[in-house]
């Protein structure tokens, strides 16, 4: 996880650069004025001009772009797509690997492991995302957060930049995930903990029930790039006890690209198996355990045109630390 916490570098995410909202005085909800700003990535849709509201009452209000009537939200990204050059990448690293390591991967290879056999990391180019300052990721972030916009009402896809920076929006498979509430637990932290002050970020409000949404948003996604790039994918393959087998049938379904689970017989719930079969997915119980069924979906993933989607694949990380930009702009 080197590379991905390194997005939280002092010169992008410091305490005097990246102020922290609380949502009840996000700009969103509460905003005399409202400014956007541009992005140098592709994917950015925003006129960098101010929106102000008129202090004549006799003057009328600023029109808001509305979609047009024969349109979805996807058309209407389309339709407002940027043409600027994109500046931002990612790709893949051996984990740990020392700063003076040469060897990386694209994120368009189908590659689990360094050649020397050790797991990947997804690295970030940090010098250019170090090009702009805090403030400024600062307000991107919040003003692509919730939004209806095509993909921004995604709390991952909100922070595309640093998840999948090169992804074009139309290859994003995605339910509008994260974003999930942050309670006070005050009798909790009180009387279990001896805390006064606890919160909690509660990610079992998702779609499948699971924080793994967070992680299968980005996986699929890319996945659905790589078919459309041509790749030899014809399919996606997890085992799991539950909630990975949920989260990546919900999200191929999503996109039609069949998925394969390998489930331990007799070893979960009714609940848990429910959703696989739900969302069409191909479901295999074997009498095994868990390391059993992931040693068979290893080996069916090596010798098949079938992509690995269990934790092994490190791009779920990149959707699953933005929970932390989430808290990040929950707290004030």
């Amino acid at each position: 996880m080197a590379s991905s916490c390194s997005l939280f570098h002092s010169s992008l995410a410091s305490k005097s650069n990246f102020p922290l909202l609380h949502y009840q005085n996000h700009p969103k909800f509460n905003r005399p004025t409202t400014t956007v700003i541009s992005c140098t990535s592709s994917s950015s849709t925003f006129d960098p001009s101010p929106i102000t509201s008129s202090s004549n009452n006799n003057s009328p209000s600023p029109q808001k772009n509305r979609r047009l009537a024969d349109e979805n939200i996807r058309d209407e990204a389309r339709r407002h797509r940027s043409t600027a050059k994109n500046t931002f990448s990612a790709k893949y690293v051996p984990f740990n690997a020392g700063p003076d390591s040469t060897k990386s991967y694209s994120l368009d290879e189908i590659v689990y492991r360094s050649r020397s056999g050790g797991l990947l990391d997804v690295q970030h180019d940090m010098e250019a995302l170090k090009k702009l300052d805090g403030a400024y990721w600062r307000e991107l972030f919040d003003s692509q957060v919730g939004k209806t916009t095509w993909p921004y009402g995604s709390g991952v896809w909100s922070k595309k930049e640093w998840v999948l920076p090169e992804i074009d929006p139309d290859d994003i498979v995605s339910a509008f995930e994260g974003n999930s509430n942050l309670f006070w637990a005050e009798r909790f932290g009180k009387q279990f903990l001896g805390m006064d002050d606890l919160w909690v970020k509660h990610r079992g409000i998702s779609h499948t029930v699971s924080f793994k949404d967070l992680g299968m948003t980005v996986l699929v996604s890319q996945v659905n790039r790589l078919r459309k790039l041509k790749r030899p994918v014809v399919g996606v393959g997890c085992a799991s006890t539950g909630d990975t087998s949920a989260a990546l049938s919900a999200y191929c379904i999503s996109a039609g690209i069949p998925s394969i689970v390998f489930l331990p017989a007799n070893k979960i719930s009714i609940a848990q198996l429910v959703q696989p079969i739900a969302n069409g997915a191909f479901v295999l119980s074997i009498d095994t355990d868990f390391d059993g069924c992931m040693k068979l979906i290893r080996e069916v993933t090596a010798e098949l045109r079938i992509y690995l989607a269990n934790s092994l694949n490190s791009l779920r990380l990149e959707g699953q630390k933005t929970a932390a930009i989430e808290i990040l702009q929950q707290f004030d």
